[in-house]
Order: C-alpha cells, then sequence, then structure tokens
C-alpha cells in the first residue's frame, strides 16, 4: 500500500508541477524601453469622401486607415530614392542556350 500511495503522491505532484509551468509568464513583451502610452503618429490621410464621424478624419496609424484627429501630416514614404536610368548597350553576347530537339536523344547549344 505505501508504494501505491508514494507513485500516486509523485504522479501528482508531477501532474500540479507541469500546470504550474504552464502559467508561467514567460512571452516577449518587447523592448522594456518602450513607453506604451508615447504618442503614436496619425498621419493624415487625403481622401475624397469623409466617412468619418463628426469632427474626426480618415488618419493612417502603422499602415491602417481609421478615423482620428491627425499629429502629423501625411505620410510620404522616402525610402524608394530617385529611380535609375540604365542606357542599352549597344554589343550584348548572349551566352548559348540549350535546345533540346524532340524525339533526339541529347541537348544541343545554339
Amino acid at each position: 500500500m505505501t508504494f501505491t500511495k508514494t507513485i500516486t503522491a509523485a504522479v501528482a505532484a508531477l501532474t500540479l508541477s507541469a500546470g504550474a509551468a504552464l502559467a508561467w509568464d514567460d512571452a516577449y513583451k518587447g523592448d522594456a524601453t518602450h513607453n506604451p502610452n508615447s504618442n503614436v503618429l496619425m498621419h493624415s490621410y487625403p481622401t475624397a469622401a469623409n466617412y468619418c464621424p463628426a469632427g474626426l478624419q480618415p488618419v493612417t496609424m502603422g499602415g491602417v486607415i481609421c478615423c482620428g484627429e491627425p499629429n502629423a501630416g501625411p505620410y510620404v514614404n522616402r525610402a524608394g530614392g530617385h529611380k535609375r536610368v540604365h542606357k542599352a548597350k549597344r554589343h550584348v553576347y548572349h551566352a548559348p542556350r540549350a535546345y533540346a530537339p524532340a524525339g533526339e536523344k541529347g541537348v544541343v547549344y545554339r
């Protein structure tokens, strides 16, 4: 009987300890220096129709269009820079291409 009680107690302790391990809050919550109460930039979103309630206008916040009061100007994507124009080269020599004729064995380079 004591052996059965010992096994039962060990199984119960293991079960309870595993349940407590799942309850730990070890999820990543971001950088500790980030202030969640900081002011988020809400850029004005230019649109022809305003379907927002009175006093609000369309804004983008984190890439999502919603209604609110803008605290920044319109969003401008400056990452692209200017587009480079490449001049066409006059003499371009291409490598031969592989061609497999139908019904024949092997590959021919032309």
